[in-house]
C-alpha cells in the first residue's frame, strides 16, 4: 500500500507542471483501473487530502478521479460514498470555476453510476444529496451556486429517485426563492427544474406553488435569475406535454411580461419558451396524477433529511 500511495503522489505531482500534467492524468487513470478492493480506501485518501495550497489542476483532476473510481469500482465504493462527497462540498468554496464544474460532473457521475443498485438506490441518494442540501444554507454565494447545480445535477442523473425526498426538497427551495437574502437564486431556479422535472411535484397543488416561484423569478432584479428562470420554464414545457397543460395560460403570461427585457439573452430565452409553451395542447378538465400514492415510502433513517 506504501507503494500505491507513493506512486499516486508522484502522478499528482507531475499534475501541477503544465510539461508533465499530461503523463500525471494518464498515470493515475492507469492506476485506477488496475487497482484491486484493497486500494480503493489508499488510492482515495491520497486524492481526498488535496488543499487550496495545491495547483488547480491538481485539485480538478482529484474530483475528476472520484468519478472514474465509481465507474471502474462502483461495487466496492458505497461505504467511502459520505467521504467522497464531503470532499466535493468543500470544494466548492474553491475559487477556481474549474474545481466547480469539475464537482458538477462528478457528481453527476456518482448519482447515475450508484442509482444502478436499485436495493440502496434511496439510502446512496440521501447520502449524495443530504450534505450539498445543507450546504445551500451556508452564506456564500459560491458554496450555494455550487451545491444547488450539484443537486440539479444528481436529481438529473439518478434513476427513478425517491419522490417523497423531492418534495421534502422542493418545499425547501420555493420558499429559498422568496428569500431576499439567498444569493445564488439563478442555480437554486435549475434545481427546481429538475426536481420538477424528476416527478417531485406530482400533485397539482404541488406543481402550481413550484411554478409561481420560478414565475416570480422572471422579476428579479437580476437578469441572470430572469434567464435562468424563462430557460427552465421552456425546459418544462418540452418535457411534460399535457401533464403541464393546465398551467399553459399562467406560464405564457408572465413570459409575456419579459418579451422587452432590456437584456437581450433574457429575451431570447423567453421568446424560446414562449413558442414552447404555446405549442403545448389547450388543458383539458382531468388534474395531473396523484403519483405520489404510488411512490416508496420515506426510509426509517431519512426523517432528518430537510429538516
Amino acid at each position: 500500500m506504501f507503494e500505491l500511495k507513493q506512486r499516486v503522489v508522484f502522478a499528482l505531482n507531475k499534475l501541477a507542471d503544465r510539461d508533465t500534467y499530461q503523463i500525471g492524468v494518464e498515470e493515475l487513470e492507469k492506476t485506477v483501473e488496475c487497482l484491486n478492493p484493497d486500494g480503493v480506501t489508499p488510492f482515495l485518501s491520497c486524492i481526498l487530502d488535496t488543499d487550496s495550497e495545491q495547483k488547480s489542476a491538481v485539485r480538478k483532476e482529484c474530483i475528476r478521479l472520484m468519478g472514474l473510481l465509481v465507474t471502474l469500482h462502483e461495487g466496492v465504493i458505497g461505504s467511502h460514498l459520505g467521504k467522497m462527497v464531503a470532499s466535493i462540498v468543500k470544494r466548492l468554496k474553491d475559487p477556481d470555476s474549474v474545481v466547480m464544474d469539475a464537482c458538477v460532473e462528478t457528481v453527476g457521475v456518482l448519482a447515475s453510476k450508484l442509482s444502478n443498485d436499485r436495493g440502496e438506490n434511496d439510502g446512496a441518494f440521501v447520502v449524495l444529496v443530504k450534505p450539498l442540501f445543507e450546504a445551500l444554507g451556508e452564506q456564500n454565494k459560491q458554496v450555494q451556486f455550487g451545491a444547488a447545480l450539484c443537486l440539479a445535477r444528481a436529481i438529473d442523473n439518478t434513476t427513478n429517485p425517491p419522490v417523497s425526498i423531492l418534495q421534502r426538497m422542493l418545499a425547501r427551495t420555493n420558499k429559498v426563492l422568496k428569500n431576499p437574502h439567498f444569493m445564488a437564486k439563478p442555480a437554486v431556479i435549475e434545481l427546481n427544474r429538475s426536481i420538477i422535472m424528476a416527478g417531485g411535484a406530482p400533485t397539482q397543488s404541488i406543481l402550481s406553488a413550484a411554478l409561481s416561484s420560478i414565475q416570480e423569478a422572471l422579476k428579479n432584479s437580476d437578469w441572470t435569475a430572469r434567464k435562468a428562470a424563462s430557460l427552465s420554464l421552456g425546459e418544462i414545457a418540452s418535457s411534460g406535454g399535457t401533464y403541464f397543460s393546465s398551467f399553459k395560460a399562467s406560464c405564457i403570461r408572465s413570459l409575456e411580461s419579459c418579451r422587452f427585457d432590456k437584456v437581450k439573452p433574457v429575451r431570447d430565452t423567453v421568446l424560446q419558451s414562449l413558442r414552447l409553451w404555446r405549442s403545448l395542447p389547450e388543458p383539458d378538465t382531468h388534474e395531473p396524477s396523484e403519483a405520489g400514492s404510488s411512490i416508496k415510502g420515506l426510509p426509517a433513517c431519512l426523517p432528518l433529511l430537510m429538516c
